[in-house]
């Protein structure tokens, strides 16, 4: 009897198995086996996962790199991985994508446009996400891992690279070799931005047929918004002039810096030295430099910038700094989002965050494959540079755009850098000057259309002013005149308003 009991139980028990075993259901994320042990993910199935990156040039291994990425993906967080490739200036191809409601999870946010995307409902809050995946985000950015936030809302995951920039010019050393040109070791012979006009007229004298100065037309000491010693605080309507000591906003565009800024720029275009379509040229200086008919451009510049600037062009650079780095809040708009549309914003922020601790995943983008694109030459594996046999005319992928990576200093480290050049930044960010906006974001969602109007006048202006191409004299005027009729002074009260009650917050 008790034999025909147990069997009838075991029989039982093996129906309720097989019927568990046709549910076909898997432990989910939610799911917590009673013995405390990670459910197993092996037959769930892959979240299809859409990540947009800014790439800088079109390089022929690149389907072979996007698939040794799309396969790491799929063997550590059992994701297909869809690399979307967007030009250096992505904004335009961005709002397409998110206006039309196309897959997309991770996305880069462009510079200083945080609002735009969140008044119009394009990013997702990362605050809540943030609470159940940011352990490597965490490790990366301690206290301040949440810090790029509008009024509670955090819009984004800062880029691990420099708070700030010093604006310099980034000089060709085998045209001042030939001219006879000594500017000192780190261009400790040259102390401001007026310096640059002798050194110009000497290259363009020895070489009349070479542009002295040109580049894209962001990218000129008057015209760039970063790199200028001051704070804007999100956009260019009302800066703080002196950031570290002061906390009154001011036009920058009536500013006594701006109009020198401005004027040498006219000098140098008037005596030949800029090139005379910088207003609108969208090639950069480095292309530039690197076809090899440019001598110098103008852009923002840290530890180790000749370095890079090398690797780059092919020419050894030197960098005169003329401005200061302020530690401010604009760098913290550099970051990385999680799009509204996405499928699973959950599994977004999942990988969100392991990008950011993923040595080889960071590898992959910036450098390529190991062996093929680059080697470690170090036995600590630290240092990287070029395999036997390859060259920068030759290799297949080096895209080597750190600073717009999640996080850069965990990858290799070209040769020609130290080893060291994580704690090098580490410690140029923690002695940097801060500014009294650090951690500030204007909330301009009641001023979109004064805003819209203001940029549209600073296009119009701003860049054929800052390329030296008009009278500034004349033209500023014009230029103020049209950006008080829009609302300037509306924007500069409303931000030092909200900048003051930020202030007695703190």
């Amino acid at each position: 009897m008790k034999t025909r009991t147990l069997a009838s139980i075991l029989a039982i028990f093996m129906v309720l198995t097989l019927l568990a075993g046709c549910n076909g259901s898997a432990p989910t994320s939610d799911s917590v086996p009673s013995s405390g042990e990670t459910p197993s993910v092996e037959n769930e199935k892959p979240y299809d996962l859409t990540l947009a990156i800014t790439v800088g040039s079109d390089y022929p291994d690149q389907s072979k790199v996007t698939q040794a990425m799309q396969e790491l993906v799929l063997k550590e967080l059992n994701m297909n991985l869809n690399l979307v490739l967007l030009p250096s200036s992505p904004e335009q191809q961005l709002m397409l994508m998110l206006a039309g409601g196309e897959d997309l999870d991770v996305f880069p946010l462009p510079s200083g446009n945080a609002m735009s995307y969140i008044s119009n409902g394009y990013i997702q809050d990362l605050g809540p996400l943030l609470e159940k995946h940011s352990e490597n985000i965490k490790k990366v950015y301690g206290d301040e891992y949440n810090i790029a936030n509008i009024s509670g809302f955090v819009y984004a995951i800062p880029i691990n690279k420099e708070r700030d920039y010093a604006g310099g010019m980034i000089m060709r050393k085998d045209i001042l070799d030939a001219c006879g040109i000594d500017v000192g070791e780190n261009c400790s012979k040259l102390t401001c931005l007026d310096d640059m006009t002798a050194i110009f007229a000497a290259v363009h004298e020895k070489f009349p047929n070479m542009i002295v100065f040109g580049g894209s037309h962001i990218y000129t000491p008057a015209s760039i918004y970063l790199g200028r010693g001051i704070d804007n605080l999100g956009n260019e309507y009302g800066v703080l002039l002196d950031p570290a000591n002061d906390t009154k906003l001011v036009n920058w565009f009536e500013s006594e810096e701006y109009l020198h800024r401005v004027q040498l720029m006219r000098e140098w275009y008037q005596a030949g030295y800029v090139q005379k379509d910088l207003s609108t040229s969208t090639d950069s200086g480095t292309a530039q430099m690197r076809a090899g008919n440019l001598f110098c451009d103008f852009d923002l510049v840290k530890p180790y910038r000749d370095v890079e600037a090398e690797l780059a062009t092919g020419y050894p650079c030197v960098v005169f700094n003329f401005d200061e780095p302020i530690k401010n809040g604009v760098t913290l708009s550099d970051g990385w989002c999680i799009a509204s549309q996405s499928k699973n914003p959950e599994k977004a922020m999942e990988f969100l965050d392991w990008m950011y601790g993923s040595a080889e995943f960071m590898n992959l983008w910036n450098w390529g494959i190991e062996g093929e694109h680059w080697s470690y030459i170090d036995g600590n594996k630290i240092l990287i540079d070029y395999p036997e046999g390859v060259d920068m005319n030759s290799v297949g992928y080096h895209q080597n755009r750190g600073w717009t990576i999640p996080n850069q200093f965990i990858a290799g480290i070209w040769n020609g850098n130290p080893a060291d050049l994580a704690n090098v930044m580490a410690d140029y960010n923690k002695n940097m000057t801060v500014s009294k906006g650090y951690g500030f974001f204007f909330d301009g969602s009641e001023y979109e259309t004064e805003l819209a109007n203001l940029d549209a006048i600073r296009e119009k202006y701003a860049y054929v002013i800052g390329s030296g191409a008009v009278d500034p004299e004349t033209e500023i005027a014009n230029f103020n005149k049209e950006l008080y009729d829009a609302g300037l002074q509306t924007i500069i009260d409303a931000k030092q308003a909200q900048f003051d009650a930020w202030l007695a917050s703190k």
